[in-house]
């Protein structure tokens, strides 16, 4: 298999991130293609991965099952199917620029240690799309209850 050929689980070994990338990242994915068995591979070895796709097709949740813990479509926007095989590496960089930003934005934030885990699904579902519920309703919460979110006794900062 090419995977084993280039050495992949030794590359795993020391790794911290792993960028993958498809055409199409949808339900078929975990049934043989490339970016599934990367994702198995590195679960083993504890480094979460990030898959990046040209499409988002039905199913492409399937694919945290084995091992994928974040994706997304490199398109910025909807557009023609020539312009996007045309503009392809130009659109995989850009969107691989744009991830790679938030993880830095992560690291600095300090990040979630295992202990400091969000307690409700309204907090998990603000970690997942970056947004408040109550801010898509448009609420904001107060200055003291943000503050107080931050400063939870058993969380810290990674460094």
């Amino acid at each position: 298999m090419l995977l084993d050929h280039v050495d992949l689980d030794a590359r795993l070994a020391r790794a911290d991130l792993v960028i993958t990338a498809e055409g199409s990242l949808d339900g078929q994915t975990v049934r043989g293609k490339v970016p599934a068995e990367v994702a198995r591979r590195a679960k083993a070895h504890g480094v979460p991965v990030l898959a990046l796709a040209g499409t988002l097709g039905q199913g492409v949740h399937e694919v945290r099952a084995v091992g994928v813990d974040a994706y997304g479509s490199i398109l910025p926007a909807p557009v023609a199917l020539p312009e996007a095989l045309d503009r392809g590496a130009e659109f995989l960089a850009d969107a691989a620029e744009r991830a790679l930003r938030m993880v830095l934005l992560g690291t600095r934030a300090g990040g979630l240690s295992g202990r400091c885990q969000p307690r409700s699904g309204t907090q998990r579902a603000v970690l997942r799309a970056g947004t408040s519920t109550g801010r898509r309703r448009g609420r904001v919460p107060s200055r003291r209850r943000r503050t107080a979110r931050r400063a939870r006794p058993g969380c810290r900062r990674r460094s």
